[in-house]
């Protein structure tokens, strides 16, 4: 699975570059079906910027934009955020399977409680 890093308006050391690697792994070892991380990292004055978007199947699963005075701070907190909004959506969409389920039963005549 390829790891995109870009980085805008400054230069980045080693140690930075793989500590993005590292979280971004770890990321997609979390979700088995991700086809590409992207993080983009950009430095705004004062304030870093860490942009983590998750694609599967050619679309954006999911994204997080976060802003810190530590570069690690607001890679950390946006690969939070991408686990957050990934960890929701799965639990809607099971939550939404048990329910079509339950219909499907009780169109079939039987009563499930």
């Amino acid at each position: 699975m390829p790891i995109e890093i870009t980085v805008r308006h400054e230069k980045t050391n080693e140690v930075d570059r793989l500590y993005v690697e590292k979280r971004a792994a770890h990321l997609a070892q979390k979700l088995k079906k991700v086809d590409n991380v992207r993080v983009v990292l950009d430095r705004q004055r004062h304030l870093f910027e860490a942009e983590v978007i998750v694609e599967q199947k050619g679309s954006i699963l999911a994204e997080a934009k976060e802003h810190s005075d530590t570069l690690t701070a607001a890679i950390d907190t946006a690969v939070a955020r991408v686990l957050t909004q990934i960890r929701k959506a799965e639990s809607k969409h099971e939550k939404a399977i048990v329910q079509q389920s339950k219909k499907r039963i009780k169109t079939n005549g039987a009563d499930v409680q």
